[in-house]
C-alpha cells in the first residue's frame, strides 16, 4: 500500500455515537408511550386518560427536542473535525492539527485549534499498541505545541523544506515544548499512520546533505580582454634581455 502523506480525521464515530444515543433515549420513551396507550385503552372512561395523554405528548416532545439537538451537535462536530483535524507529513517533520472549540466574538465565530509540530530531527520514537489501543499512536521527542485561533495557524514549506507559519510571531518561539503526545481516536486504526511516519522518518535520515551555495558554480566570470595595438610587430614576442 502506498504511504500516505496526509490523513483526514475519521468522523464516522460521530454517526455511530449518535445512533447508539438515540436508541438509548428513544427506547424508554417508546416503551412509556406504549404503556400509557394500553392504560388508556383499559381505562378509557377514567379521569386518568387526560393525564396519560399529556404524558405521551410530553414524552414525544422531549424525544424530538433531544433528537434534533443531538443531530445538530453530531453534525457540527463532524464538520469541524473533517475540516480542522488532520495529520500532515512535511519534508522536515509532521503536523498534527486538532479542532479545539470555538466562540463568538463581536458577532464573528472564532475557531480554535491545537497544532503540534513534530520535527524528524529530534524525534525519538513512534509507538502504538495494536492489541490494547489500535486507534492510538504516541510520538516522543522535542515537540512544539500551539494553541490559538485557526486563522493564525496557517503554514507553508520554505525552499529548505522547513515549516514556516504565515503568522510571523509563531516562528519566533510562541509555542509550548512537549516531550510526548498521544493521538487518540482521531484517524481510526493508526497502523497506516505509523507506517507513513516511519517511512518519511527514514526518508529524512537518508536525505543527501544539501551543498552550500557557491555563486561561481552558476555564474561564469567574464575575463577582461587583453589590451592590443594596431601594430602587429609590437604584439610579437620579444627576446631582448638588454635592460640598459
Amino acid at each position: 500500500m502506498r504511504n500516505r502523506y496526509f490523513f483526514h480525521a475519521d468522523t464516522s464515530k460521530y454517526g455511530e455515537r449518535l445512533r447508539h444515543l438515540l436508541i438509548i433515549v428513544n427506547v424508554p420513551i417508546i416503551a412509556l408511550c406504549v404503556f400509557c396507550t394500553i392504560q388508556i385503552v383499559l381505562n378509557y372512561r377514567s379521569e386518568i386518560v387526560f393525564m396519560l395523554l399529556a404524558i405521551i405528548a410530553g414524552s414525544i416532545l422531549l424525544g424530538m427536542i433531544f433528537a434534533f439537538s443531538s443531530v445538530y451537535i453530531a453534525e457540527k462536530y463532524k464538520r469541524r473535525h473533517a475540516h480542522y483535524t488532520f495529520f500532515d507529513f512535511l519534508p522536515c517533520g509532521m503536523v498534527f492539527s486538532e479542532y479545539a472549540g470555538e466562540y463568538v466574538h463581536w458577532g464573528d465565530r472564532v475557531i480554535l485549534r491545537r497544532l503540534y509540530f513534530i520535527p524528524f530531527e529530534t524525534l525519538e520514537s513512534v509507538s502504538r499498541d495494536p492489541k490494547k489501543a489500535p486507534h492510538e499512536i504516541t510520538f516522543k521527542g522535542e515537540i512544539r505545541g500551539y494553541f490559538c485561533e485557526s486563522s493564525r495557524l496557517g503554514y507553508h514549506v520554505d525552499e529548505d523544506g522547513n515549516i514556516k507559519f504565515d503568522t510571523e510571531l509563531l516562528n519566533g518561539g510562541m509555542f509550548d515544548s512537549v516531550h510526548e503526545i498521544t493521538v487518540k481516536n482521531r484517524f481510526g486504526n493508526t497502523k497506516q499512520l505509523e507506517k507513513s511516519a516511519l517511512y518519511y522518518l527514514e526518508q529524512y535520515k537518508n536525505m543527501p546533505e544539501k551543498k552550500p551555495f557557491v555563486l561561481s558554480d552558476f555564474v561564469t566570470v567574464r575575463h577582461k580582454p587583453k589590451p592590443t595595438t594596431s601594430n602587429p610587430a609590437l604584439e610579437a614576442p620579444s627576446y631582448n634581455r638588454n635592460w640598459k
